[in-house]
């Protein structure tokens, strides 16, 4: 059984930089990007680069319009955190867009329903490679 001849291709990678005034306060969710349909994620991580000030708790999920949660798997800390350094290295499981719901989302949530930020940045840094696309086609 010989091996067949295979696309390669180099992930794709994104840095989306958002602050507080980015997010609308208390929105159900924010779109970051569009992600081409069939793509799959091999890396997500995010970094906190200002702790967003708020009087509670301020905690994010990043997902789809399907599951809140779909990419980042676990709530990420977004009020508190080192700079710089990844404070969530998501575990990613093969999640695939579709064409019905392309959108990566980030979905706050507040402990206090009246909270508003006053300060925060956060980079998320994403990897993910999309079927037929190629680079190289030597085996």
């Amino acid at each position: 059984m010989s091996i067949p001849v295979v696309a390669r291709q180099y992930p794709v990678s994104v840095f989306i930089d958002v602050v507080f005034g980015d997010i609308p306060v208390h929105a159900t969710a924010y779109k970051l990007c569009e992600i081409p349909q069939g793509s799959v994620f091999t890396l997500m991580s995010v970094y906190i680069i200002t702790a967003f000030a708020d009087t509670g708790d301020m905690d994010a999920d990043f997902g789809s319009d399907d599951d809140p949660d779909e990419y980042s798997g676990t709530i990420v800390e977004i009020d508190e955190g080192a700079a710089q350094f990844p404070t969530n290295n998501c575990v990613l499981s093969g999640q695939k867009t579709t064409a019905a719901d392309p959108d990566l989302l980030l979905t706050p949530t507040f402990s206090v329903t009246t909270d508003t930020p006053d300060a925060g940045a956060l980079r998320l840094s994403l990897e993910y490679v999309t079927s037929g696309r190629s680079n190289e086609t030597r085996g």
